[in-house]
């Protein structure tokens, strides 16, 4: 450069046209994976809508996620999950209880793709009340079938990583082929986590969340719509509704 004082303009010199592509190949990708964002925005119900059993009345904030939402976004994720495992047969390991509902549509989404699978199922949980132990518990799952298998785990909620960085470290002891991670939800919390998800339907904003299979001391699982929980639900006494 003749006179290292004056700068070319940015657009002058363009990147060779194989390091273009390839650069605008990871943007696809990235954006291939992008999850639906969902703000902080206050949503009010529709109760002729979002109809959830009447002894909930007064236990929800707001709704975050209703259930068309939810039916689409999952139906997207089947196809990424389709075109990455076109060719093979992955086991797909639903986290007992709260990703169930999602495990049932998605499973019957990939079906309409004719995308085949395994199913296989592990309860792994490190939540007690609104407060992760730390300490995860692992049962209902024979190890030995994961072995030299494709597995994807499917998630409810992502939040500090925690139950899957504990269960992803025991399922690599069985030597696995690979494992992924598909989440419905995805929290935005203000500290790092401990694992991520690959394939994640929804970004949500840092609130204790209830509904489509996610509980509160195993309340609120039985609502169609993804909702924020109230204080009258979290000072709730779960107790009084077990003999109804």
């Amino acid at each position: 450069m003749l006179f290292p004082h004056i700068q070319e303009p940015l657009t002058t010199m363009a990147p060779p046209n194989g390091i273009l592509k390839e650069r605008q190949a990871q943007v696809a990708l990235k954006d291939r994976f992008a999850p639906v964002v969902v703000d902080d925005t206050p949503r009010a119900f529709d109760k002729n809508v979002n109809i959830y059993p009447a002894e909930y009345e007064g236990h929800l904030d707001r709704l975050l996620i209703d259930s068309k939402e939810l039916s689409k976004r999952i139906k997207e994720l089947a196809v990424l999950l389709n075109e990455d495992y076109k060719h093979t047969r992955p086991v797909l390991l639903c986290t007992l209880k709260g990703a169930c509902p999602f495990y049932v549509h998605l499973t019957d989404a990939l079906q309409d793709l004719q995308q085949g699978y395994e199913m296989e199922f592990v309860r792994a949980s490190s939540y007690k009340g609104t407060s992760t132990t730390g300490k995860v518990k692992l049962s209902a799952l024979d190890p030995e079938t994961l072995r030299g298998r494709h597995v994807v785990i499917v998630e409810d909620i992502l939040d500090t990583g925690t139950t899957l960085f504990f269960l992803v470290s025991r399922l690599k002891e069985y030597s696995p082929a690979s494992i992924e991670i598909c989440t419905l939800l995805d929290k935005r919390m203000n500290q790092p986590k401990k694992y991520s998800a690959k394939y994640i339907g929804f970004s949500v904003p840092d609130h204790f969340i209830v509904g489509y299979g996610i509980d509160y001391n195993q309340l609120y699982r039985d609502l169609k719509d993804i909702c924020v929980i109230s204080k009258i639900g979290l000072d709730f006494d779960a107790g009084k509704l077990c003999s109804l």
